[in-house]
């Protein structure tokens, strides 16, 4: 989107939910699981986390987390409070439907997981609180990989490596600190790749980041292909500054991968670590970057990245990226495109940055596109399936 209005884009939207608040905003968790569980952390840490809410008798009957479990029957008695329905995606349209069924108007009475993280509430940690929250934003410490997938979305097939540079210890440094120097709160922040474990310094710059900032990280993670075992001073600082192990499942496409993945989940069970093993990914979508250039106008461009909505935020030192995907992809296929698609974090220093930065994080920017839609299928992409994880032939 293009910017406009400047540190003002938000102000009507930010009015309308100001108004659905008698003093302050209370929010009831529709989901009383590990879904339910990340997003009210959140909300404690601001002080508007009202309780749980399920359709499980049996969890009705007892506390989650210290916190009571309403009916949804109590609930409407009380109508105290805006309603956050965080299940899983299967059940996501049976909690919608239910609640309509009363009468409940989304966006108003309640909102939707993933809308409710990348949109409303971080409009309201700004205008509300005035304090900045991410709902996603990654560190990229290696474009090394123990894989070489044909379709990777960061086009890490094209690296050599025995040749590539990683990230400094310093410049990881720089980037986290650079990103809490303006952002209060985040949702997750992750360590990725390539694939991270191939990184040198990892038990180095996680302890440096939890030590600094772990009150302010909901989720603290690694994403992971699960064909490294971490070293015992890996397991050591994930332990210590409780980092989730989020595992890529690409089994059903690469049957060899289940071995791996059992010996890493006991090694992480065996010393108390969480993790997530992902659902076997037997489709991805072609994103085009290998072979698309459309040569677009302005206005395509702004079309492409306006219906696209990637959640996959970037820092890079001083540099905040809107698509991680873009600027790995460009660097990787040597396409030198979008060298400027960034916010510089250092020159945030306005009356208005905490908006800015917001408006940043929901799309706007001064071109209004970023230069690798060019390179994109954008929102388009999921029409063209591809076979997960095939890898390229050596």
């Amino acid at each position: 989107m293009l910017w406009k209005n400047k540190g003002h884009e938000k102000d009507w939207l930010a009015g309308q939910l100001i108004k659905c608040y008698s003093k302050t905003p209370q929010f009831y968790v529709f989901g009383a699981g590990i879904k339910g569980r990340e997003i009210s952390k959140i909300l404690q840490k601001y002080d508007c986390f009202a309780g749980y809410i399920d359709n499980s008798i049996e969890k009705q009957r007892q506390e989650y987390d210290n916190y009571k479990v309403y009916s949804l029957k109590e609930f409407l008695h009380r109508r105290d409070g805006v309603i956050v329905v965080s299940v899983s995606q299967k059940n996501t349209p049976v909690i919608d439907k239910q609640l309509k069924s009363f009468d409940l108007e989304e966006g108003k009475d309640y909102f939707l997981h993933d809308e409710f993280c990348d949109v409303i509430f971080p409009v309201i940690s700004v205008y509300f609180y005035n304090k900045t929250f991410v709902s996603l934003a990654q560190i990229t410490l290696t474009e090394r990989c123990t894989l070489k997938c044909r379709k990777c979305a960061h086009g890490c097939y094209a690296v050599n490596n025995n040749t590539a540079r990683d990230m400094t210890p310093e410049q990881v440094y720089r980037s986290a600190d650079s990103f809490f120097s303006k952002v209060d709160f985040i949702k997750e922040f992750v360590l990725i790749g390539g694939e991270p474990l191939l990184y040198r310094e990892l038990a180095k710059v996680i302890p440096y980041i939890g030590e600094k900032y772990r009150e302010r990280i909901g989720v603290y993670s690694i994403t992971t292909n699960g064909t490294l075992i971490p070293s015992e001073e890996i397991l050591d600082a994930c332990q210590k500054y409780n980092v989730l192990f989020r595992i890529s499942n690409y089994a059903g496409q690469l049957p060899w991968l289940k071995e791996k993945y059992e010996r890493l989940t006991e090694v992480l069970d065996r010393n108390g670590i969480p993790y997530a093993l992902g659902e076997e990914e037997w489709e991805w979508m072609d994103y085009g970057f290998d072979y698309l250039e459309r040569k677009g106008t302005k206005d395509e461009l702004i079309k492409v990245f306006d219906s696209c909505r990637t959640p996959c935020r970037e820092i890079r030192e001083n540099r905040f990226y809107y698509c991680v995907m873009a600027r790995s992809v460009s660097e990787n296929l040597g396409y030198g495109l979008g060298k400027d698609d960034y916010l510089d974090l250092d020159k945030l220093t306005g009356e208005d940055f905490k908006k800015e930065l917001l408006e940043f994080t929901l799309g706007y920017s001064e071109k209004g596109y970023l230069d690798m839609c060019d390179r994109c299928n954008g929102a388009e992409a999921k029409k063209y399936p591809i076979p997960a994880a095939e890898q390229v032939k050596k």
